[in-house]
């Protein structure tokens, strides 16, 4: 895989600043485009959680002010490591 393409890895479109967020790094192509120019991988890293019951992962897209604490199957969800 290209340095950098990391499952989290978000990218930013120069002209219209659309995001999207690498969800399983499986290739060493990826060069994401939008608004027909190439685009740009942030320092921003998108965060997954994941259920220890039944496997369920969900990507936080942005995190407000308060305490954030998924649950899944009754279960408190767990970081999943980088």
């Amino acid at each position: 895989m290209k340095a950098g393409i990391t499952d989290g890895t978000v990218y930013r479109c120069p002209v219209c600043g659309a995001e999207v967020a690498v969800l399983s790094a499986n290739s060493d192509h990826f060069t994401p485009r939008c608004c027909n120019r190439f685009m740009v991988a942030t320092r921003q890293r998108a965060v997954f959680y994941y259920c220890p019951v039944c496997g369920a992962e969900l990507m936080v897209v942005r995190k407000g002010k308060g305490a954030f604490a998924p649950h899944c199957c009754n279960t408190a969800m767990r970081l999943k490591a980088a």
